[in-house]
C-alpha cells in the first residue's frame, strides 16, 4: 500500500486524479491484508510513464501501464469506458475518460467498485460497503449487462461465494441461470483458473452449491461431476486437492476432466494421486516411489492422516542417485554391457534399501547384487 500510495501522491502533484481500487479496497474494509493494490487515475497511459522511471506495457491500448518502485510492480489504468463486447469477453471499444464515476461503473460487483484515496478515505457509488457489510455479492447495475461485458463474471460471482462466505443477491443470481450457456464462449483456461480458486477458498461447498443451483455447471466441460456432495471436502493451498476429490468421489480417471488443459506435471500428479488413494497400505516403497505433493493430494479423500513429509524423510534414501552404487559398478560386477537388465537391477536394489532388507552400502550392495544376480540367471 506503500508503494500505491507513492504513485497516487505523484501522480497528484502532477495535477491528476488518482485513486486505489478493486479488490484491495474490498480486502481493506475486511480487514484483510490487501494484495494486488490497482491504481485508477485520470491521467493518460503516457502521462503515467513520463512520470516514473520505470514502467511496463502490461496492457497499454486499454490504459495500463504497470510502474515498477523497488522491483515491485504496480499497475495504474487511465479512467475508462467500455463498449461492445462481441466475444463476451473484450471490449470491441475502450475509451478513456476523467470520470471516476464511469471507471467505477463499467466493474463487475458492487464489492468491486469503490475507490479509496491516499488518506484512506473511500467513494462508494453504488452501495459495496452496505453490500460488504450484509455479505452480498450484487453485480453493478443491469446484471445481464455486466455479464454481457465478460461471461466469466457469471463464474466470478460463484467464486467470490466461497471466497468471502457470501450470498448471491436474488438479480444477479437469475441473471446467471438465464444467460449461463454464455459461459461457453469463455477460454478454458479462464475458467479453470475461476475453479482453481474455488478448489482452494474457504468455502468452496458454498461455490459448488450456486454452480449447479444456477445451471452454469451444465455448459462447463464434465459439468455433471460437480454435482456431488463437497461437505467431505477440505481445501488447502493446493487446487489440485478440489480436482482429485471430484475425480475420486465420482470414480473418474483423469480423461474425465483433460478439456481443462492441466499441466503435464499436475496430470501426472492427479493420475499418480488416484494410484495412491486405492492402495490399502502406505509402506515405505510407497513413500519412496510417490512425491510428497501426490500423497498429500491422495489424502483428501483416502481418509489418511499420516505425516507424509516426515515418513519420507526416514527413508534410507530418497532418490535413485543416493544409492551408493551405480549403473557402471553393476556393469562392472556382472560383466555386461548395459541393457534392460541394468534398470530391472538397479530398481531390486532401490526396492531393497528403501525396505531396509539392504544397506546402503557399496560393498554390501555388490556382495547382494552378486549372489541375487547369479543365482536368478
Amino acid at each position: 500500500m506503500k508503494r500505491a500510495k507513492h504513485i497516487i501522491a505523484r501522480l497528484q502533484e502532477a495535477g491528476f486524479e488518482a485513486y486505489m481500487v478493486g479488490g484491495a479496497v474490498r480486502d481493506y474494509l475486511r480487514g484483510a491484508v490487501p494484495h494486488d493494490i490497482d491504481v485508477a487515475t485520470s491521467a493518460a497511459p503516457e502521462q503515467v510513464k513520463a512520470l516514473f522511471d520505470r514502467s511496463v506495457d502490461t496492457g497499454i491500448e486499454h490504459g495500463t501501464v504497470m510502474i515498477l518502485i523497488e522491483g515491485q510492480g504496480t499497475e495504474v489504468t487511465t479512467f475508462r469506458t467500455e463498449s461492445g463486447y462481441s466475444d463476451n469477453r473484450r471490449p470491441d471499444k475502450v475509451e478513456f475518460v476523467n470520470s471516476l464515476h464511469e471507471d467505477l461503473k463499467r466493474r463487475d460487483f458492487t464489492i468491486n467498485a469503490m475507490a479509496m484515496t491516499e488518506q484512506m478515505e473511500i467513494i462508494d457509488p453504488f452501495g459495496g460497503k452496505d453490500d460488504l457489510k450484509a455479505g452480498i455479492i450484487r453485480a453493478v447495475g443491469i446484471p445481464e449487462e455486466r455479464f454481457a461485458e465478460d461471461a466469466l463474471r457469471m463464474l466470478r460471482a460463484i467464486r467470490f461465494s466461497g471466497q468471502l462466505n457470501f450470498q448471491i443477491d436474488a438479480a444477479t443470481k437469475q441473471a446467471i441461470i438465464e444467460h449461463a450457456e454464455r459461459i461457453q464462449s469463455v477460454a478454458i483456461e479462464r475458467i479453470k483458473a475461476e475453479l482453481d480458486k474455488v478448489m482452494v477458498s474457504a468455502h468452496p461447498g458454498i461455490s459448488m452449491h450456486y454452480l449447479t443451483a444456477t445451471r452454469l455447471n451444465r455448459f462447463l466441460p464434465a459439468g455433471s461431476l460437480f454435482e456431488l456432495e463437497w461437505s467431505g471436502y477440505t481445501s488447502g493451498k493446493d487446487p489440485l486437492s478440489g480436482w482429485f476429490y471430484l475425480l475420486h468421489q465420482t470414480n473418474e480417471t483423469f480423461g474425465a476432466i483433460q478439456e481443462y488443459r492441466f499441466s503435464n506435471q499436475d496430470k501426472k500428479d492427479l493420475q499418480r494421486a488416484l494410484e495412491a488413494s486405492r492402495l490399502l497400505l502406505w509402506d515405505d516403497w510407497v513413500y519412496y516411489s510417490f512425491t510428497e505433493r501426490q500423497l498429500m493430494i491422495a489424502q483428501a479423500a483416502s481418509h489418511k492422516a499420516e505425516a507424509v513429509k516426515e515418513h519420507q524423510e526416514a527413508l534410507p534414501i530418497r532418490s535413485k542417485s543416493e544409492l551408493a552404487a551405480n549403473g557402471r559398478d553393476l556393469m562392472e560386477w556382472a560383466g555386461k554391457k548395459a541393457g534392460p537388465w541394468l534398470k530391472e537391477w538397479t530398481l531390486h536394489i532401490e526396492k531393497a534399501v528403501v525396505e531396509r532388507r539392504l544397506a546402503n552400502d557399496k560393498e554390501r550392495i555388490k556382495d547382494w547384487f552378486i549372489d541375487e544376480y547369479h543365482r536368478h540367471t
